[in-house]
This record gives structure tokens, sequence and C-alpha cells, in this order.
């Protein structure tokens, strides 16, 4: 049963506008996007802040919000054990893999990959990559799409559509800057809900 009133209604579309308004502004003032280095990593130019912000919110999907939420709420706190291998696993990351790709100036794992163990290789990550990511998006897609059929009463099919045709616009259109400007939106309005919730509900 839909809940939503016009403020309500106001504020996801203006999520959406400022989104789809921040790729606009990269594709039109953003600077030079004219080489795969420039679109697809902001000319190595961005600062530390964005880049953070960005990470933090690729990790916090609505599948994170929604999923993590209601796991801890029916099963108990067990899924925080999971944090252990990101305990584990993140300093070798960082000081083991990340300055490899730094002195090699790759764009991508796959890169690195073709370098080390050849074409081949690069491929078959690159397609099963692309399958895992397929599917993955499914879901991440489907969630907010349970909660704004929740609220609003719109058709499932419809929110997937809306939201994923506002994050391929504005990805599109400004390339890395604009999707590490958006995911600093998108992760204080995210931070925001949540306090909120905690603290109002």
């Amino acid at each position: 049963m839909a809940t939503f009133g016009a403020l309500d209604y106001g504020i996801v579309v203006l999520v959406l506008i400022v989104s789809a308004g921040i790729g606009v502004y990269y594709r039109v003032t953003g600077g030079k996007q004219n080489t795969t280095k420039e679109y697809l990593l902001a000319g190595r130019q961005m600062s530390i802040l964005p880049v953070a912000f960005s990470l933090m919110t690729s990790f916090m999907s609505a599948v994170t919000l929604l999923g993590v939420s209601m796991e801890n709420y029916q099963y108990g706190t067990m899924f925080v054990l999971i944090n252990i291998s990101y305990v584990l696993s993140t300093p070798a990351a960082v000081y083991l893999i990340l300055p490899v790709f730094f002195r090699l100036k790759t764009a991508s794992v796959y890169e690195y990959l073709e370098l080390r163990f050849g074409y081949a290789t690069r491929l078959c990550a690159s397609l099963a990559y692309t399958v895992q990511m397929t599917l993955y998006m499914g879901i991440v897609l489907y969630a907010p799409a349970l909660a704004l059929e929740a609220v609003t009463g719109l058709n499932q099919n419809f929110s997937i559509i809306l939201v994923g045709v506002v994050c391929t616009f504005y990805a599109t259109l400004g390339g890395m800057k604009a999707v590490l400007i958006t995911d600093i939106f998108q992760s204080l309005l995210m931070f925001v809900s949540v306090f909120s919730v905690i603290i109002f509900a």
C-alpha cells in the first residue's frame, strides 16, 4: 500500500534529477574526456575524498541496506562475521596488489592479467566478471524496486527501468568523474537516511 506524500515523491524525483544533472554537468563542463584514461579514470586527478566515498558507496547497495538489515533482524548478528574476511583481505590488497597496479598504470585488473598471463586469460576473466555483474545488477536493481513498490505503488518493472536508465545516463555522459561525485551525493543521502531511521523510528 502506497504511503508516500507529495514531499516524499518530490525528494525521489529531486534525487534522480540531481544524479542525472551531475552526468550532464561533467559532459558539458567537466573538462577533457577525449581519451580512455580521462573517461574511465578521471584523468587520474581525483583526490582521495571522492574516491574513498565512491568505494564505500559501491559496497553499500540496496542489498546491503535492505538485505543485511533483514538478515540481522531475523537471524541475529552472525552476519557481522563476514567482516573478518575484510579485515584480512584489505591490508593484503592495499600493500601487495594495489602498488603493482599503480606502478603499471593499468586501467583495470584485466590489463594486468593480459600482461602477466596473456590475452586468453584476460578474455576469460572479463567474460566471467560480465556474467557475474549482470546477475548481480539484476538483484541490486530489484531490491530498491521492491521498496519503491511498497511505499509508492509503482510497478516493479517501471522502477527497475527508471533507476537503471538514470544510472546509465549519468555514468555514460559524465564518465568516472560523474560517477565519483554522484557517489558522494548518494552516500551522504544514505547516511542521512540511515541515521534518520535510527533516531526517529
